[in-house]
């Protein structure tokens, strides 16, 4: 097949193209950087320009792909009478609340089911749960070449954590100018329940329609006329995003006081005084290599993940990396807890866990070998790109 791969400069770009490529797909990467989501003139005209010249030439692309789900590519899409095929690793993926979603074009794929069941239900027949995966060979292949000359900031005898704190992320209950006390008391409290008990989806229970409508008289969203998300929504996930900061700092700031703590990240202003705090390491050279050579790698999935396995950690486990993680379903249904990888509970499971780990190097060892031979068997992007295109075939 011929394929027009819309590219934002995500970072599996070339891993997907990769694996595409590797099935006898023609594939041409079109790098551009999109002003809007719902509509781009110019946008529209440079890959109108493409497909016609394609066409011109006698060798027509079969489908326009993306990874996420972009309204304005549908739009071409559906202009142009071509198959739009998406591959979401975002949530909340906000674009997928779009009118768009409905266009008969649409192949889209994503890897949370939750999010799959949630789209499938409104009506939506083109829509398809696809697992994440990591590209091993490249990833083993740069530890290797690594392997005699690591760089002292990518070896961690404790535990090791890269990723965003989201501390900088608005705070809604301070935000909203205005809201009662009993308003911003009453959030605040399901904000700490829901930090206390980990496992369980206590926000969305008692965050209801009749609380959003109380909050209303003092917030409102600008939102585009064709996206059809609930205020509800809107709040949820950016407590959600709130809820997930605060938990990615409480467990770090509780490791770092059993064990020696690493963070990776680009966020700024936390005050975690026995946490070593590094910059941001690339995603392709820097990364897989810290997590073969961290002791314990930490995931503390964003809250906005419902169900489905987080990229991080196919990342930590395809590069052979040992993984401590929160609870994830999806994780669970394709992998064994204990051997594959390792869950906690709660802060303080998390830290007598890492403090058993590091102490035990043999099983901890045993346990991220056959945590990477999973990968190898099931999640590398071969694997998913064949079930896509499989899924394509069947329905074009």
């Amino acid at each position: 097949m011929k394929i027009l791969y819309y590219t934002w400069n995500e970072i599996i770009k070339n891993d997907v193209c990769d694996a595409m490529k590797a099935y006898g797909h023609e594939v041409k990467l079109l790098p551009y950087e999109i002003k809007s989501y719902i509509k781009d003139i110019e946008f529209l005209n440079i890959v109108e320009n493409e497909l016609n010249n394609a066409r011109n030439c006698g060798k027509p692309y079969d489908f326009i792909f993306s990874c996420n789900f972009m309204p304005v590519i549908s739009k071409i899409a559906l202009r142009n009478k071509i198959p739009y095929v998406s591959w979401t690793y975002d949530s909340p993926c906000m674009t997928m609340y779009s009118e768009m979603i409905y266009n008969p074009y649409n192949f889209m794929f994503h890897f949370d089911s939750s999010e799959v069941e949630r789209i499938r239900k409104s009506g939506v027949k083109h829509i398809y749960h696809l697992p994440l995966a990591v590209n091993v060979r490249r990833t083993d292949a740069q530890i290797r070449a690594c392997a005699d000359n690591v760089s002292p900031a990518l070896i961690n005898k404790g535990v090791a954590f890269m990723g965003n704190l989201y501390n900088n992320e608005p705070d809604f209950v301070e935000r909203v100018a205005g809201l009662p006390d009993y308003e911003k008391g009453y959030i605040n409290g399901i904000k700490l329940a829901q930090l206390t008990m980990p496992g369980s989806e206590l926000l969305e229970e008692m965050f209801d329609d009749a609380l959003c409508d109380r909050l209303k008289k003092y917030v409102s969203f600008s939102k585009e006329e064709e996206f059809f998300v609930k205020d509800t929504d809107m709040i949820l996930n950016m407590l959600k995003k709130n809820i997930s900061s605060m938990e990615r700092i409480k467990i770090l700031n509780e490791l770092s006081k059993v064990c020696d703590v690493t963070l990776y990240t680009q966020s700024s202003g936390c005050d975690m005084r026995s946490v070593r705090v590094r910059g941001y390491i690339d995603y392709e050279r820097d990364m897989p290599v810290m997590f073969a050579n961290s002791a314990i790698n930490l995931n503390v999935t964003l809250r906005n993940i419902r169900t489905g396995i987080p990229l991080r950690v196919l990342d930590i486990m395809g590069a052979g990396g040992f993984l401590l993680t929160n609870y994830c379903p999806e994780l669970n249904e394709y992998m064994t807890e204990g051997k594959d990888f390792v869950s906690y509970i709660d802060a303080g499971d998390c830290c007598e866990k890492a403090v058993y780990y590091i102490e035990h190097e043999v099983e901890r060892k045993k346990i991220a070998v056959n945590g990477h031979d999973r990968i190898l068997d099931m999640f590398t992007y071969e694997h998913q790109i064949k079930k896509m295109f499989d899924v394509i075939r069947k329905e074009l």
